[in-house]
């Protein structure tokens, strides 16, 4: 999905916006605080809540289809960059008497850190995981697509060989590819390879079958009917594999 530039412009306006406002507001509210640690120790975290937050608002508007994948994640990890900035506007207040706990107040605002940057990070990888999840999911439906249309592409052969015109072969063809449309196209990891094997052997049988067509040879459909075979127990037993990996 394209994003306006002018959304990303106002975007950007914005977070310049709230970076001069924020140092105003510091600046005049704690103007007697301006030569304290504690001071530049809250102004250069409100700096980096903001511009995390604006960084994140860029990403969801640049990737709103992935977004709207991992609505749950996505909206957590603004949930958490909000709360930190607020946590950091919070302990604003409390700039005039840090001096006499300055390394609470330190510690204070670099656990805050820490502890959004773990709750982030723990949800990027909950995120990528998904992500990867789905991927995953895509290519196993394309690699049965696959499947379906190379069993297609035998049953065109068989119909313009006149050798293999036998109905009995295209029956079998025929109960195959029915079988594949009313298959699970979402196989396990320790399945897929199953998978793509099956392809790779369909693959072969329609390039033999080709062959020797174009060749004017005469096909063996004993052995055509035993592949055919094969081809079918492979996958009622796929199915079944499947059927009890996911029971």
């Amino acid at each position: 999905m394209m994003v306006k530039r002018s959304n990303v412009f106002i975007l950007d306006v914005i977070y310049l916006v709230c970076l001069i406002l924020s140092s105003i507001i510091s600046f005049t509210m704690f103007s007697n605080d301006i030569l304290s640690f504690p001071f530049w120790i809250n102004l250069a975290a409100s700096y980096v809540a903001m511009t995390t937050l604006w960084i994140y608002a860029r990403h969801v508007m640049q990737n709103m289809d992935r977004f709207k994948r991992f609505v749950p994640g996505y909206t957590a990890i603004g949930i958490v960059l909000i709360i930190y900035l607020g946590c950091v506007i919070f302990y604003a207040l409390f700039v005039g008497f840090a001096d006499y706990a300055l390394r609470w107040f330190v510690l204070l605002h670099v656990i805050t850190a820490a502890l959004a940057f773990i709750l982030c990070a723990i949800l990027m990888i909950y995120i990528r995981s998904g992500s990867e999840h789905e991927a995953n999911q895509q290519l196993n439906i394309n690699d049965w697509k696959s499947i379906e249309n190379a069993m297609y592409q035998l049953l065109n052969i068989m119909d313009k060989h006149p050798m293999l015109n036998v109905e009995k072969d295209r029956k079998s063809v025929e109960a195959i590819i029915e079988l594949v449309k009313y298959s699970d196209p979402i196989a396990p990891a320790a399945v897929q390879y199953n998978d793509r094997q099956i392809l790779i052997d369909i693959e072969l049988l329609r390039e033999e079958l080709s062959t020797q067509y174009e060749a004017g040879e005469v096909v063996n459909s004993e052995r055509v009917a035993m592949q055919l075979s094969r081809l079918m127990s492979r996958l009622k037993e796929r199915n079944q594999q499947i059927l009890s990996l996911k029971s």
